[in-house]
């Protein structure tokens, strides 16, 4: 592998960055195949040191570390030191890193680099009921305009044929690229590319969701059959590449069975989206869920060494390195490294490098601040925390449950914060900030949840000196998003049959006209020719004004193919409920030649 690399001071061999997360060394003399009879093959005893936090950097006590058909639990400061049992012929294992309301994670290990690993988990954001997964239905979250769109009869219960119906439960988890979500980027972003060759991938864009029944039984796309998702992206350039609307990014899905990425399907695509703050979102079909990502490959003949230090002495530590570049885009790496540190290589030559590390124990803590292309050698020095908190959350009645937010204090005369997760026994939350007034001030907040057609969360506040434990009740409701975005069907056809628009998508634009807006906004949607498809509106657009369901005044729609050769429109309308979503047919025209403008040129058909 060449991508983002660790070279080993006392060996010439060379790995991802992660040594624990991607593996790198070679085999010894343990790993040759040895059978104890004809049943059940030797094992060697290794010892396994481990450390797992959240994405924010705290602590995860009983996060599940399972190796070889063993489970290993953390303890108190998210660590482990325990034994476990290896087939003496294995030269990999696959290492699994879960806990309940996380995203589970994977990744594939060399033998001897299980000696010290760590891993970070992030927390499941949003979860809700699907009423009848048989129907054809438009999937939203709560922020980032994220959604998922699937047709009807779209699920089997996984491993079988058999079509799921009924009420389903969906973790979907729109991950932020621009925060401290890419600090649990699984494997390391550690890929194969649609060739087999390795790669390592920086993001535009991600999501997880899961489906699971009634029976607790898992969910899949049947055969043959694809989902549409989408979500708003926050940037307009990743790694220096400029986005816009058309622009492809290559489609990846992390296989947990191999605990690496791996390149699959059509490329996604950058379409415009009015609840963006960039006016941007990315589209892609997929055929099955696990996580997605739009990717980019990432490679960069930058390089840094890097080491640990406690007092005077180098120590073994586990890293978490948040590379941002200068267009604002960025990738984090996670590692557990050893005393003598490591050169990393594929870093970029100009950015800033925000590194984390702990000890081994959990319990010893440090940051520094670098920049290329000066800093080339990076040391952390470790210390007693500043600020050591046992932090929970409970709802009003005093029921446990997770939370997440940040604290802030003063340091010198500036306010500084920092962010925290806790699950519903509580965390441990330590930092370095030396707070000048021994105060620090929490705010939590609840997970997303759906009441009626409103999503909300509920959040707390409280203050406490830098050791004392903190629980934080969460008793004021926010509403965060509404459940009513509109929906309706879309068709595009042509008069006759026509073989060069067969499978091809069918570019559609909705405008919508509110009182509210004082003009009408343009919304672009993708559907398959001559297939009907339902889309929705952002949460904004709820219904029409005159039968009191919402602000929308008019609404009409047009679509184009093949660069506008194809352009037609379907009739307007003043208004639908929302129980009864109308359906648009878009009869196509054949205008001849292609169209700078499609779009427009679909609004003033002759």
């Amino acid at each position: 592998m060449i991508d983002l690399s660790i070279k080993f001071k006392q060996i010439s061999l060379v790995c991802m960055l992660g040594a624990s997360l991607a593996g790198c060394g070679g085999s010894d003399s343990d790993s040759n195949s040895q059978n104890n009879s004809a049943t059940e093959e030797a094992t060697v005893s290794r010892t396994v040191s481990a450390l797992v936090q959240t994405a924010t950097g705290t602590a995860l006590e009983g996060a599940e570390i399972s190796i070889a058909g063993q489970t290993l639990k953390t303890e108190a400061n998210g660590e482990i030191i325990s034994t476990v049992r290896i087939p003496q012929s294995a030269k990999s294992v696959i290492v699994t890193f879960k806990k309940a309301g996380f995203i589970t994670q994977s990744v594939e290990l060399k033998v001897e680099d299980l000696a010290q690993l760590t891993a970070n988990l992030l927390p499941v954001k949003q979860t809700l009921t699907v009423a009848k997964i048989e129907d054809e239905q438009v999937i939203q979250a709560a922020f980032m305009n994220a959604q998922i769109s699937i047709p009807a009869n779209a699920f089997v219960i996984e491993g079988t044929t058999q079509v799921a119906t009924g009420q389903v439960t969906v973790e979907f988890t729109p991950w932020d690229i621009t925060g401290s979500d890419l600090n649990a980027m699984p494997a390391n972003g550690v890929a194969v590319d649609a060739q087999g060759n390795p790669a390592l991938l920086i993001s535009a864009g991600m999501i997880t969701a899961t489906f699971t029944n009634s029976a607790g039984q898992k969910l899949q796309l049947k055969q043959g059959v694809s989902a549409d998702i989408q979500m708003d992206l926050p940037l307009t350039s990743i790694n220096n590449q400029a986005m816009t609307v058309g622009t492809s990014i290559p489609m990846w899905y992390f296989d947990p069975k191999t605990g690496k990425w791996k390149e699959e399907g059509t490329p996604g695509t950058v379409i415009s989206s009015v609840t963006s703050p960039t006016g941007l979102a990315v589209h892609a079909t997929v055929t099955h869920f696990s996580t997605w990502n739009w990717d980019f490959k990432f490679e960069n003949p930058g390089e840094v060494n890097v080491k640990c230090k406690s007092a005077a002495t180098y120590v073994p530590c586990h890293i978490t390195a948040k590379v941002e570049l200068k267009d604002g885009s960025g990738l984090t790496k996670t590692s557990s490294i050893p005393a003598e540190g490591v050169d990393i290589v594929n870093m970029p030559t100009e950015g800033t490098i925000y590194w984390t590390a702990k000890d081994t124990t959990g319990t010893l803590i440090g940051s520094v601040t670098s920049q290329l292309p000066g800093d080339k050698n990076v040391v952390i020095d470790l210390g007693t925390p500043a600020t050591s908190n046992k932090v929970s959350c409970t709802l009003k009645n005093g029921t446990p449950v997770a939370c997440s937010g940040k604290f802030t204090t003063t340091v010198n005369g500036d306010e500084k914060n920092a962010e925290f997760t806790a699950p519903e026994e509580g965390v441990n939350v330590l930092t370095g900030l030396k707070s000048s007034n021994n105060t620090l001030v929490w705010l939590a907040y609840s997970a997303i949840t759906l009441e009626g057609d409103q999503w909300v969360r509920y959040r707390g506040s409280k203050v406490s000196g830098p050791k004392a434990d903190v629980k934080i009740v969460l008793d004021d409701k926010e509403v965060v998003a509404a459940d009513k975005g509109l929906s309706f069907y879309i068709q595009c056809i042509y008069e006759t049959a026509h073989p060069d628009l067969v499978g091809k998508p069918c570019n559609v634009n909705v405008s919508v006209g509110t009182n509210d807006f004082g003009q009408e906004t343009e919304l672009r949607f993708t559907v398959p020719f001559n297939e009907k498809k339902l889309v929705r509106l952002p949460n904004q657009f709820a219904g029409f004004e005159r039968l009191e369901e919402g602000k929308i005044t008019n609404l009409r729609v047009t679509g184009s193919m093949l660069q506008g050769t194809f352009c037609g429109y379907a009739n307007g309308t003043e208004g639908f409920k929302r129980d009864d979503p109308q359906q648009f047919v878009v009869y196509l025209f054949n205008n001849g030649t292609p169209s700078d403008n499609p779009e427009y040129f679909c609004q003033m058909p002759t």
